[in-house]
């Protein structure tokens, strides 16, 4: 099984995760499975084989053409169009902002038509690998019954995801027709299958919004957080599933304000994990 696994980040992402991300991935992730680097105006610094970098201005005409038409439309740049409908949280500008978060799908949606793999894989760029990943056991958390996998919010969330980390099947018909609406969505962003129309739109819920249409008819998908609850994720996200689920065995992701410290909390760990690096933090 041939594994490509994708992110991005910029100048600043670089230099308070960014490169550590690449260091631990060329230090304790199989050399078989290359981590494609899609650096927005940086140039981080690469040491091994498993690692790409790619300057997104020059391999990602799409990403750059949606900056182009959206930068001077402020309710594409957090500006909620309605506030009237949203009092409590049009203020959070993240929900708006889709062309804060089009650099993560634009990169998914080039390595997914430029790379010939079996599974490509996206890995937010504030994630640290902490322990020895082999090619077999990151094979094991992508199923080939499954057509997507990804992390969730645990049992009974209304959520959207937390795509921290997600993998999609390209030898699956059902992946590529997920893929094809999610392009979509951004492409003709106004038109009637587009992101505008939605309640919200970063990446993470336009993601869900789409998920949640394919698996109505066809349900194979795998949640790496089914077998958790998160009682502070039931709506408007929350939580941090991913590092309690089997993913936590191999990464950490250090969401929000977590990017300064270097690593997650102890208090975000729902119960006891036996690697050494959760018991150093």
């Amino acid at each position: 099984m041939k594994i490509t696994a994708v992110t991005t980040f910029h100048t600043e992402g670089m230099l308070t995760y960014g490169q550590r991300l690449i260091d631990s991935w060329q230090a304790k992730v199989d050399p078989k499975i290359k981590l494609i680097v899609y650096a927005e105006d940086c140039a981080p610094e690469v040491n091994g084989t498993n690692v790409e970098v790619l300057d997104a201005t020059f391999v990602l005409p799409k990403l750059n053409a949606f900056k182009e038409r959206w930068k001077n439309v402020p309710k594409a740049n957090g500006k909620c169009p309605w506030p009237e409908k949203r009092p409590r949280d049009y203020h959070k500008e993240f929900k708006w902002d889709a062309v804060r978060f089009a650099n993560k799908v634009y990169a998914v949606f080039d390595a997914c038509e430029a790379e010939d793999s079996d599974w490509v894989v996206w890995v937010d760029g504030d994630t640290f690998v902490h322990s020895e990943w082999s090619h077999e056991n990151f094979a094991r958390l992508l199923p080939k019954e499954s057509w997507l996998t990804y992390v969730g919010r645990g049992q009974g969330s209304q959520t959207w995801p937390e795509c921290g980390f997600y993998g999609l099947n390209m030898n699956d018909k059902q992946c590529r027709k997920f893929l094809a609406d999610f392009e979509e969505a951004y492409e003709d962003a106004d038109g009637p299958n587009g992101i505008f129309q939605l309640a919200e739109w970063h990446d993470s819920y336009v993601f869900g919004d789409i998920l949640n249409k394919h698996r109505n008819y066809n349900p194979r998908v795998l949640d790496y957080s089914a077998a958790i609850y998160v009682k502070t994720a039931k709506t408007g996200g929350g939580g941090h599933p991913l590092i309690n689920t089997e993913l936590g065995r191999y990464i950490d992701h250090m969401k929000g304000a977590r990017k300064h410290d270097g690593h997650s909390k102890r208090k975000d760990l729902m119960g006891h994990r036996t690697e050494a690096y959760w018991n150093e933090i």
